[in-house]
């Protein structure tokens, strides 16, 4: 699904639509990593600067590590919200059943 381009930088996850540029177009297999590694910096298995290395490693693009935790916020709250924290014991209790 096209999203709109709010600015000139192009998120991580994301390209630029090569028929309009007002847009973007996914990159599921990006995205799909990247989820991975918000979850896991979410539940204190990596922290955001392992995970911003494991990112460009499995993808060969490069995200911050502000970047990861600036998205990681906007998603799932920050570290002391209790919002966050049922977030991170849905995470580790989903982990422990595998």
């Amino acid at each position: 699904m096209k999203k709109k381009k709010r600015n000139r930088l192009t998120p991580f996850g994301y390209k630029e639509d090569p028929l309009n540029s007002s847009y973007l177009l996914p990159i599921s297999e990006d995205l799909e990593i990247l989820k991975d590694v918000e979850e896991s910096v979410v539940a204190g298995f990596i922290n955001s600067r392992e995970g911003s290395e494991w990112l460009h490693y499995k993808t060969g693009k490069s995200i911050s590590e502000r970047g990861l935790r600036k998205n990681i916020a906007k998603k799932y709250g920050r570290p002391e919200s209790e919002e966050r924290l049922g977030h991170k014991s849905r995470i580790l209790s989903a982990r422990r059943g595998r």
